[in-house]
């Protein structure tokens, strides 16, 4: 049996969020970038798909950052995650995230005496980052989770 690339097939249409937010729980004030948050508030809830980026339909962790960063601040960032900490950012401490700054993390593999960068996310504010979850698509995590914590390989400015 053969599918045709050409099926069809219903793909929802991106959810319109007025205000964000009740939908991501989290107090954004008039200092907040009202458009980084109301992209992530229409992104929450995409399925996980490796090497895919359509909102409501499905993404990865890279294709997540790299759209919303093209349509938030306008700029085009390298499509994985480790090459978006080695080419487009500077690294920086925790401690010193803002908004929009990406976060990077590992899985445990090593380069060298490196942990290798598997995942990024885009940093909210008070220790919440966007990023896409393997198993529950788009959420909103805390780098206070143990997790995050254990697997935290920098931050990044973008450049």
């Amino acid at each position: 049996m053969f599918f045709s690339c050409a099926a069809h097939r219903h793909t929802p249409a991106p959810m319109r969020v007025e205000h964000p937010a009740p939908t991501l729980g989290i107090e954004v004030t008039g200092t907040d970038n009202a458009a980084l948050y109301r992209i992530v508030a229409q992104w929450l809830g995409t399925p996980h798909r490796m090497g895919s980026n359509v909102c409501g339909v499905g993404t990865d962790c890279s294709g997540f950052v790299t759209t919303v960063y093209r349509e938030v601040y306008g700029k085009a960032l390298e499509r994985s995650s480790a090459d978006m900490l080695a080419k487009n950012c500077r690294r920086i401490s925790r401690h010193r995230l803002r908004e929009g700054d990406l976060v990077f993390f590992h899985n445990g593999a090593r380069r060298g005496k490196r942990r290798r960068v598997s995942h990024v996310g885009i940093y909210l504010k008070d220790g919440l980052f966007a990023h896409t979850s393997t198993s529950h698509g788009v959420v909103i995590s805390s780098l206070d989770e143990e997790y995050y914590s254990r697997h935290w390989v920098a931050g990044g400015t973008v450049q």
